[in-house]
């Protein structure tokens, strides 16, 4: 049952624990802002997210990923649908953090697995 993880499959497990942990805390961290900041910063992170998305086929989803979050922020700001927006980011905040720190726990165990 103690099975040697490869090298290739640790570093994939790592980053994306700690993408998913970072992304986490980012969305919860962006679900509370105020609305003038949070149309600034959404609008920032969309265009960066599709700017990373059409620049490499890797980094497509991450892109994204990233411009729909700065949607949800900077829909945070509208009155009617802003309450639905902040709630979808949290619970998108709280997916990746859960996410991440299964993907970290494998890493672990993968790392345990190799001494």
């Amino acid at each position: 049952m103690n099975e040697i993880v490869s090298r290739d499959q640790l570093v994939k497990q790592g980053g994306k624990g700690l993408a998913g942990v970072g992304g986490g805390i980012a969305m919860l961290a962006l679900s509370g802002l105020a609305p003038v900041p949070s149309l600034i910063i959404g609008g920032i992170v969309g265009v960066t997210g599709l700017a990373v998305a059409s620049s490499s086929k890797e980094d497509q989803t991450a892109g994204y990923v990233a411009a729909g979050a700065g949607a949800l922020t900077a829909l945070t700001a509208v009155p009617f649908i802003g309450g639905l927006a902040g709630t979808i980011m949290t619970l998108g905040g709280v997916g990746l953090l859960v996410a991440g720190g299964y993907s970290l726990y494998r890493f672990y165990k993968g790392m345990r697995s190799r001494q």
